[in-house]
Formats: C-alpha cells, sequence, structure tokens
C-alpha cells in the first residue's frame, strides 16, 4: 500500500508539473505570439508565410502536450526539434532579418517546444532548439538587416533573457524529479522494513503460542516419562504421545510455505497415525480459502486427538467451498469430546457404538449448517 501511495504521488507530481509548463507554453504562444502576428501582419515580407508558421507551431505544442498528458514523454522529439527550428528560421527570413522585435514572435517562443520535447530525458532536444535558434537569428540578421556590434550584443542578451526561463523550468522539473523519486524510493525502503518488522512480529508471536501450547500439552507428557510417573506400557499414555508427536509434527509445519497449509497439517497427523499401524483414508473436495494459523489450530486439533486414539482404523473428510471448510473424521477411538462452538471453529460429535464422528467447522463469513444431528 505505501508502494502505491508513494507511486501515486511521484505521478501526481509529475501531471502538475506538465501541466503547468504546457500553460506556460500556451499562454507565451497564445498570448504574445497571436498578437504579434496580427498587429505586425503587414509588415511581414510574405504577409501569408508567418501566419501559417503561427498555425503550424500551435500544432506541435497541441501534439506535445497531449503525449506528455498520455504518456509521460514526447515521441519522436527530435522531428519536433526540426521543425522547431525550421519555423525559427522563416519567421526571422519573413522579418527580414529583425530579430527583436514583434515580427521576430519565434526568437523567444520556440524554446518552449525544446522544454516539452526534452520532457522524461537529456536536455540535449532543449539544447538543440536554442543553440540552433539563436545562429540562425544571428546569421539572418547579419545577412538582411545589416546590423551594428551593439545589435548582436542586444540580440545575445535577449536570447539569453528568453531562454534562461526555460532553461530554470527544465532545470527545476528535472530537480524536483529526483527529490520526488527519492521520496519515493525512502517510503518504499521504509514500508519494505516496516513489513519486515510486522512478519518478524508475527513469526515470534507464533513461536511464543506454539511454544506455551507445548509447555500445556506435550511437556507434562514427557515430564511424566522421564520422572517415571507415567508407564509407556500404559495403552492410555501411548495414545497420549501418538497424541503429542501429531501435534508437534503439526506445529512444526505451520511456517512452511505451501499451497495449502490445512492439507499439509492434516496429512502430517495421518502420518502418525499410519506410523502406528492405523490405516487411515483422507477425501478433500470443494475449493479451499485461506485459513488463519489459529482456526487451522482449533480444526485441526479435535482430528490429532481422535487420530491419536484410533485402534484399527480412520477416516478424514475435507470440505470447502471457498470460503468455509468442515473437517471431519470417524475412527474406532476410545475417548470423550464435547461439542463446542468457540469463536469462529465449531466442533460437533457423535458416537454410534465403537465408531466415533467428530467434525469442525470454520468460516469467514457465516457459520456452516451441520450435516449431522449433535448429541453426546
Amino acid at each position: 500500500m505505501a508502494d502505491d501511495s508513494s507511486s501515486s504521488l511521484a505521478a501526481r507530481y509529475q501531471r502538475g508539473t506538465i501541466i503547468a509548463t504546457v500553460c506556460m507554453a500556451g499562454l507565451w504562444h497564445g498570448g504574445f505570439d497571436t498578437a504579434a502576428v496580427l498587429l505586425k501582419w503587414p509588415d511581414f515580407r510574405w504577409i501569408w508565410v508567418s501566419p501559417l508558421m503561427w498555425a503550424l507551431f500551435t500544432a506541435l505544442i497541441v501534439a506535445a502536450a497531449v503525449q506528455l498528458l498520455r504518456d509521460g514523454v514526447v515521441r519522436r522529439p527530435w522531428l519536433g526539434v526540426v521543425l522547431t527550428l525550421t519555423i525559427s528560421v522563416v519567421v526571422v527570413v519573413n522579418a527580414d532579418g529583425r530579430v527583436i522585435g514583434f515580427e521576430n514572435w519565434a526568437f523567444g517562443a520556440v524554446g518552449w517546444l525544446g522544454v516539452l520535447a526534452s520532457w522524461g530525458r537529456s536536455a540535449a532536444p532543449l539544447a538543440a532548439v536554442l543553440i540552433g535558434n539563436g545562429a540562425a537569428s544571428t546569421i539572418a540578421m547579419v545577412l538582411l538587416a545589416e546590423p551594428s556590434l551593439q545589435d548582436v550584443a542586444f540580440v545575445l542578451t535577449s536570447l539569453a533573457g528568453s531562454a534562461a526561463l526555460q532553461i530554470a523550468l527544465a532545470y527545476g522539473v528535472r530537480t524536483q524529479s529526483r527529490i520526488v523519486d527519492g521520496a519515493v524510493g525512502a517510503a518504499t525502503a521504509r514500508a519494505e522494513v516496516e513489513t519486515r518488522r510486522m512478519a518478524a512480529e508475527q513469526a515470534h508471536a507464533a513461536r511464543l503460542q506454539r511454544h506455551e501450547f507445548l509447555q500445556r500439552t506435550a511437556a507434562v507428557a514427557l515430564a511424566g516419562l522421564a520422572d517415571g510417573t507415567s508407564d509407556p506400557v500404559d495403552p492410555a499414555v501411548q495414545r497420549q504421545c501418538a497424541i503429542e508427536a501429531a501435534r508437534l509434527r503439526r506445529l512444526f509445519l505451520e511456517a512452511d510455505d505451501v499451497p495449502d497449509p490445512l492439507l499439509h497439517e492434516v496429512r502430517a497427523c495421518l502420518d502418525v497415525a499410519e506410523s502406528r499401524g492405523v490405516p487411515v483414508r483422507m477425501s478433500v473436495s470443494g475449493e479451499m480459502p485461506p485459513v488463519p494459523v489459529q482456526a487451522r489450530r482449533d480444526l485441526i486439533e479435535p482430528v490429532v486427538e481422535v487420530l491419536g486414539s484410533a485402534r484399527t482404523h480412520a477416516r478424514v473428510t475435507i470440505l470447502g467451498d471457498g470460503g468455509a471448510v468442515q473437517v471431519s473424521v470417524i475412527a474406532d477411538a476410545d475417548i470423550s469430546l464435547a461439542p463446542t462452538a468457540a469463536g469462529q471453529v465449531r466442533v460437533e460429535c457423535q458416537r454410534e457404538g465403537e465408531s466415533l464422528w467428530v467434525q469442525t467447522s470454520w468460516t469467514g463469513r457465516s457459520p456452516l449448517p451441520s450435516s449431522k444431528t449433535t448429541r453426546s
């Protein structure tokens, strides 16, 4: 989420600066250049040439603006540079070499197209436009207007003044992009660190929960064997050890990165029962949803007790419907389990002769309807 917000912030800054730059170029051309063409129309060498160049320059600005707003970059920038310099040469020639004046309206305007063409890439298109415009204007003035050295100096000064705003804007945009990119990179790095910290905290909390759980179960059984209070020959002790072994197997597998953790943990419990010589059949149907760790513990714990107590056979059925899971087991197990409904997991039990049927249900939406009547 932090990555998305940072990228969105960078995109907003980028689009905002593009809009501001396009507006500046449009206002310059639409205001100053339009007024120059209209006021000096009768003074042009060829009366229709400058209006045509004005229309071509307008089309270039509109095309560049559309591409920038849509793609963030101007396609074929050097074609735009060539057309821009052509406009500069034609306009200054049509003004009879009068560089400083309304007649040569392109003198201060063409740099804006250089700014747009350089957006998102090197400053080479802008540099080419500014240098080419200055050279073309100076040469045309020398050849057509017979200027004095003072006129040449004035032209160069004016060129520097008009180009300064465009260069400053281009540099400011690049500086802002670097700052925004740095901020986005820092935010992304902070988000990654925070994600790793949260993952580490969750893993540590899960380890503490497993340790506390084992202290209440497996540690008690091991302590009884160690101090001699539990007889390994006693079937009840053997059953309890089998149950604890299945619990340990399941807890060790909680952190495994597998497509379906629930089935992965249930199969581990089946392996423990089969190692005791109890054949277990398992069937799975439906679409399995992602089940939280604690819900998996609550779902599998009654199954572990039944499988650990099964004498000759067991059958496990897992049913998923995309938003809920039912895990049922039937075995000839001589234990007693009480129906419960704690949290999102419900346990149902039914005994018929030597067979014990237990079903655990979990849903992330609403409780699953029971397929059997529960009774003790």
